[in-house]
């Protein structure tokens, strides 16, 4: 069922016991989401508890009440509420439990949305933390420093620091108000674009010497192998930010970042400087925004690379 933000926070306003899925391979706007909506809900006590069927990323500790997200679901809970995922299978093993609940929420801010909840609010933003942000308005509660700083972290970590064109002027006054509630942007900043280990340097320089163009430098592909990983000593979330690079390619339309998750078998990120690549994404089963899309494929590496930059043409102009 389709409904508004006020409806939703009615309704979620209702319960005694919540708890919060969020996607695999957690980005900061689902961990940001997340940790604003569980301090919102418990202020009006009602326990909520966050899962991810992935650990979270070493690089978001600073925010408060990360470590108490967990892998392993307890149960008990009158109500289950989808952050920032698609569709079901975003949620990875935990995709599973996610409809057993009596009443079932999903906020997301994805056009590739499924609407698969009973409650569906799919809010076109550049982050879902907007969309959190406004439900907790019209929950009705005042948000601390901390889960201000948490919902913060996913509005500059999906608008690229503001950077990409989904940024809009309602990005930027959520933010406004963020910052004025304590959010630490410096922190984020830092935290998010700056901050590095040497080990993440070795592997993004391996993997753009590596880099493919197609199309008279249209296309543009970068790929992280389990080598590159071996060999830099990095972890697989340190890459987050390198197809950023990418589209900073002058001819650059389309960018793809390929990395190697197993034997034939890899997950793929688009960005778009005006491309549908959500179109692209959904050819493999993928999806995501129009401009920032991603999916899973399999096969041999050069067969895959063949099928991504075939489909890309296809959705360019």
């Amino acid at each position: 069922m389709k409904t508004d933000l006020p409806a939703l926070a009615a309704e979620l306003k209702k319960q005694k016991s919540a708890a919060l899925f969020i996607h695999v391979r957690p980005d900061g706007d689902a961990v940001g989401s997340a940790l604003g909506l569980q301090s919102a809900l418990t202020s009006l006590g009602v326990r909520a508890d966050i899962y991810c069927a992935d650990e979270i990323p070493v690089k978001f500790s600073y925010l408060e009440n990360v470590g108490k997200i967990s892998r392993e679901y307890r149960g008990g809970y009158d109500a289950h509420v989808a952050l920032d995922c698609s569709d079901e299978m975003r949620m990875g093993d935990l995709g599973a439990i996610f409809g057993k609940a009596r009443e079932t929420f999903n906020v997301d801010h994805h056009v590739s949305n499924t609407r698969y909840a009973k409650y569906n609010y799919v809010g076109d933003k550049a982050s879902n933390s907007e969309n959190v942000f406004e439900l907790v308005k019209c929950i009705g509660v005042t948000l601390g420093k901390a889960a201000a700083t948490a919902l913060l972290t996913g509005i500059v970590t999906d608008s690229g620091n503001f950077a990409h064109n989904n940024t809009t002027a309602e990005t930027l006054a959520a933010a406004s108000e963020l910052k004025a509630l304590g959010g630490d942007l410096h922190l984020i900043s830092y935290k998010m674009f700056s901050e590095q280990r040497k080990e993440r340097a070795k592997l993004f320089a391996l993997a753009a010497n590596g880099i493919r163009y197609f199309s008279d430098g249209r296309i543009a592909l970068m790929t992280v192998t389990k080598k590159m990983l071996e060999e830099s000593g990095a972890r697989p979330d340190e890459t987050e930010g390198f197809i950023d690079f990418v589209m900073g390619v002058d001819t650059v339309e389309i960018g793809m970042c390929m990395m190697e998750m197993s034997d034939k078998n890899y997950k793929v990120s688009f960005r778009s400087k005006k491309a549908d690549v959500n179109a692209v994404a959904a050819t493999f089963g993928g999806g995501g925004h129009i401009l920032a899309s991603g999916c899973m494929i399999r096969g041999f590496y050069e067969d895959a690379v063949d099928r991504l930059v075939y489909a890309c043409k296809q959705h360019m102009d």
